[in-house]
């Protein structure tokens, strides 16, 4: 009797606990958002958004000529290598967006994507600078508006990011509650009966 009625506690808790962990898993388009916490249609905007600015950003980048800034006014050559990593970061830029697009509730993918829009932020800057100062006007001025773009989407996507965090971390809490209520259940349910009947 005792160890059905342990089995009987045991799937009771089981039934508990898995609307929490399920809490936890949906965190995607087929759970209702969160409070605070943008759809990810809207996150797919904003991502569209970045995908328009790789697109327009990349023409720009292969105008720039910095090896001619360095035979002609004397430019640093450290110009030269920016550019290279700028448009390799463009294409790495390019393939982590398309692929946090396809997972908007990851936050590894987010956060991958983030910190890849942060690196070329600050190389498209330097170039800006160096255009400025060493090519036309008319693309610096074109680099500095798509940088400036690229600074609202990533404003956009750092508050879902911090908003995805604390859900997710929310959703930890209430799994591990859950968790401990299980088994604290589990350890009030009498152990099973290890008495055999007497034979007479």
């Amino acid at each position: 009797m005792n160890a059905c009625l342990r089995g009987w506690g045991l799937l009771l808790c089981l039934a508990a606990l898995v609307p929490a962990t399920r809490i936890f898993a949906q965190t995607s388009s087929t759970a209702a958002p969160e409070a605070g916490l943008e759809t990810p249609w809207n996150v797919r905007q904003t991502i569209a958004d970045v995908l328009k600015q790789v697109d327009q950003l990349g023409p720009v980048l292969q105008r720039l000529n910095p090896q001619q800034w360095s035979e002609v006014k004397g430019a640093p050559d450290a110009y030269i290598a920016q550019h290279a990593t700028a448009q390799r970061q463009l294409n790495d830029l390019s393939i982590a967006t398309k692929l946090f697009a396809q997972k908007p509730e990851s936050l590894s993918l987010g956060l991958d994507l983030y910190f890849r829009l942060e690196a070329l932020d600050v190389t498209a800057r330097s170039l800006e600078n160096g255009t400025r100062e060493y090519a036309d006007r008319a693309s610096a001025d074109k680099l500095s508006q798509l940088i400036a773009a690229d600074f609202t989407s990533r404003q956009q996507l750092q508050s879902y990011f911090t908003d995805l965090a604390r859900t997710k971390e929310e959703n930890f809490k209430i799994a591990d509650e859950e968790a401990q209520r299980c088994r604290g259940i589990i350890s009030r349910e009498p152990p099973p009966s290890s008495s055999k009947r007497t034979k007479k």
